[in-house]
């Protein structure tokens, strides 16, 4: 498959990730001149049921009473303000850069949006980061799970790239991961590592025969594939993950969680791509 980067989506809040968000999209956008749409949500669900019920109660007002039009008109400044410091970054790069602020439920609305975009970036938490028990922040798996489009995880913290590596199983979406990867290392010039994980040495020398030499190819044998492919990745310089998404049978990933989103709840301070 024919990957190419030219429209990218930006979903962003007033997270210290989404800031990172901005970051590494408009570096994206500037290398492979493209063009960036912001989008901000503002959930719903902060207008609306028990969290708002509650608050209200909680100030001594009447529920509901212009509590909710106020909350909300807030909401909106505040959005405004969150568009306003992207633009600043995208005109640091150098490019284009349009917004979109809507109401609704903050997955689904990045889902549908997305439609129309090459790549996702997203953080791997969100503004409630502080008080989730996940690692995992509470938007991004349902847009995991959902989303066609590759989507780009960001970090907390924001550096440029220096390392690629790749977690590889031989199967069809790991091939994807591996192909969106070699783009991104023609594009930057930087070193591209392939890294499987698992019992048999023999049958990982088998898919690595079919890789170009100029690749690392690193095999580890471990029980703990996601842990094995973090630690891998933590060695490297800099580093940026690709894999790819639901390698197995999609209704054993329901039940029991994917590789990669048993890598976004460790504690990683990397980017990572997810490629279908």
């Amino acid at each position: 498959m024919a990957y190419k980067i030219e429209n990218i989506l930006a979903c962003v809040d007033s997270s210290q990730y989404s800031m990172t968000v901005m970051k590494h999209s408009a570096y994206m956008a500037k290398a492979f001149s493209a063009k960036i749409k912001a989008l901000h949500v503002i959930d719903v669900l902060q207008l609306e049921g028990p969290f708002m019920y509650d608050l209200s109660g909680a100030l001594g007002l009447e529920p509901f009473s212009n509590f909710a039009s106020k909350i909300k008109d807030i909401l909106e400044e505040k959005g405004k303000n969150i568009l306003t410091s992207f633009k600043d970054i995208t005109d640091f790069y150098g490019v284009e850069l349009s917004t979109k602020m809507e109401m609704g439920v903050v997955s689904s609305a990045i889902i549908e949006e997305s439609k129309e975009f090459d790549i996702v970036f997203i953080g791997r938490k969100g503004i409630n980061a502080a008080y989730e028990r996940d690692i995992l922040g509470s938007n991004i798996e349902p847009v995991i799970r959902k989303i066609d489009k590759p989507l780009f995880i960001a970090n907390e913290h924001f550096y440029t790239p220096k390392n690629i590596v790749v977690a590889y199983d031989g199967s069809s979406v790991a091939d994807s991961a591996l192909e969106y990867a070699k783009m991104y290392q023609d594009k930057f010039g930087i070193e591209l590592s392939v890294v499987n994980v698992g019992k048999d040495s023999k049958a990982a020398d088998e898919l690595f025969k079919e890789l170009p030499q100029k690749f690392e190819k690193k095999f580890i044998e471990s029980e703990d594939i996601p842990q094995a492919i973090v630690n891998f990745t933590n060695e490297k310089e800099m580093p940026i993950m690709f894999i790819g998404a639901y390698s197995k049978h999609r209704i054993l990933e329901m039940i029991l969680g994917s590789t990669t989103e048993t890598i976004l709840r460790k504690n990683i301070d990397f980017p990572l791509v997810v490629v279908r």
